[in-house]
């Protein structure tokens, strides 16, 4: 008679506990692999935006394009384009797609599925600088509404979840400064001079490698509240670094990782001002167009 051979109940079950730990050696890797593939797919849809801030450029004698065009100072009832759908309208940034958070130039692989200025500030829920905002649309005063706005050939409403680096002092009078963030909100005024924003340029750059010119995050402005798990806070650090990072590309084209606690910052937030100066210069990745002259009341 043959002999009928097998794996007895403790072999099996030694092979399952080595099958069990190597699952649980490389689950970790697997999902640590996975974020950073996700932070290389954001990287590049960053870069695209930036290599669609450069075309714009070229083709408008240097003007930078706008965080979003306005009248008045308030823009409540006015409906705001944004950059996003400014770009797309004009085939700087193909591929958008109407209402979409995945696979769109506009958006991160990571970026949560929470409209984040649904109460016309992200607060203090860290889910909402992650999220997403609507563009084009209109201010309401407790938040916005998205909108089409089809005398300006934009008849879809797009998903974006990046902060630029915008003049954005919409709601008040504020006195203009021309050329200190990378870009603004064109056509706000008149402010306390009667002075209305016209278009950053290019040539207002000093270090244009180090300038930031948008991030993970959703909107525009409010410089002062940049790091991370502050209040009203609007760059979403959705990447492994730290206890976390943001994907940033800057006003040159490149795209880099900033750490959520180095994140430069304008004055009037909770940084000192002799730090915000320190953080700004000396080549580092910075929020203004021009930190040393912008900053020098606060050099050491």
């Amino acid at each position: 008679m043959r002999r009928r051979t097998g794996f007895t109940l403790i072999e099996l079950l030694v092979v399952i506990a080595v099958i069990a730990l190597l699952v649980g050696i490389l689950l970790p890797a697997l999902g640590a692999a996975r974020k950073q593939a996700r932070t290389v797919v954001c990287a590049a849809a960053l870069r695209g935006a930036g290599q669609g801030f450069e075309l714009y450029a070229v083709d408008h004698r240097e003007q930078v394009v706008p965080s979003y065009t306005m009248t008045g100072t308030s823009g409540i009832g006015v409906p705001l384009d944004g950059w996003g759908p400014i770009l797309d309208r004009d085939g700087y940034l193909q591929g958008a797609g109407e209402v979409q958070l995945r696979k769109s130039p506009l958006t991160c692989p990571d970026a949560k599925d929470v409209p984040g200025l649904l109460a016309g500030q992200t607060g203090n829920d860290p889910d909402n600088p992650k999220g997403w905002m609507d563009w084009p649309c209109i201010r309401t005063g407790a938040g916005f509404a998205p909108t089409t706005i089809p005398d300006r050939g934009m008849e879809k409403i797009l998903r974006v979840a990046y902060w630029i680096n915008a003049d954005n002092p919409i709601g008040g009078v504020v006195d203009i400064t021309p050329g200190q963030y990378y870009t603004l909100s064109v056509g706000y005024g008149p402010d306390t001079r009667g002075m209305f924003m016209g278009f950053n340029r290019l040539s207002q750059f000093v270090r244009p490698q180090s300038l930031v010119a948008a991030a993970d995050g959703v909107y525009a402005g409010r410089q002062r509240n940049n790091r991370l798990g502050e209040t009203n806070s609007r760059i979403g650090y959705r990447h492994p670094g730290g206890k976390g990072s943001a994907n940033a590309v800057f006003a040159d084209g490149h795209v880099a990782l900033i750490d959520g606690s180095r994140f430069p910052t304008a004055i009037g937030g909770s940084v000192p001002n002799a730090q915000v100066w320190r953080e700004n210069t000396g080549g580092q990745p910075s929020v203004y167009a021009n930190p040393e002259r912008t900053l020098a009341p606060h050099a050491p």
